[in-house]
């Protein structure tokens, strides 16, 4: 089912984040919302995780199950990269299968069992791509997720995700075109104020 988004209004007090947007998310595929900064494009993906309420207008066709990387990675400060994945999972897959996808994305031996507290901005924010990736969700939103990664390891992690989409819908959150060509995704082009996304 699509996601249909209708007449979205959005304001922090007297500042108006966007008014009157209207897209639609096509299920199973790549969608890459691209804009300039500041003009909404978290607060909208905020939106369609329920963490924040429009003033006006609807979003309908949303799955129930979703997951995402924030720009913040979100982890458990003293936890290991499996263990703050084992604890967004629960009793679904093993531990083995945790340690396969983040070696996947380069995360190897000992850092595993180090607390992401003493990992790189890197190895974290690919602790967080697994993460979202390994979710039972139909819905996966990624703002920003490969933000500070080196092109090696952009590649790589782009890859994986790529691979373990496994037919979800994906919403891509970036300001690098490069990123979303590489991801094969459909452009939706968000403005800041009036009218619809745009299509590119």
């Amino acid at each position: 089912m699509k996601i249909t988004v209708k007449d979205l209004w959005k304001s922090y007090g007297e500042e108006s984040v966007f008014q009157g947007f209207s897209t639609e998310i096509s299920p199973g595929e790549i969608t890459v919302l691209m804009g300039r900064s500041g003009c909404g494009k978290t607060t909208f993906t905020r939106i369609l995780l329920g963490l924040e309420k429009a003033d006006r207008g609807t979003v309908s066709g949303l799955p129930e199950k979703k997951s995402a990387v924030f720009q913040e990675d979100r982890l458990f400060e003293p936890f290991s990269a499996v263990s703050n994945i084992r604890a967004a999972l629960g009793k679904k897959g093993t531990d083995r299968e945790i340690r396969d996808n983040l070696e996947a994305v380069g995360l190897l031996g000992e850092v595993l069992l180090k607390p992401v507290s003493a990992l790189s901005g890197g190895m974290r924010r690919r602790t967080a791509i697994v993460r979202a990736m390994m979710a039972d969700s139909e819905l996966v939103i990624l703002d920003e997720p490969f933000e500070g990664l080196d092109p090696e390891t952009k590649e790589r992690t782009m890859a994986y995700v790529r691979e373990q989409r496994r037919g979800r819908t994906l919403l891509l959150v970036t300001h690098n075109r490069e990123e979303g060509e590489a991801m094969g995704g459909k452009f939706l082009i968000f403005k800041r104020g009036d009218g619809d996304g745009r299509e590119d």
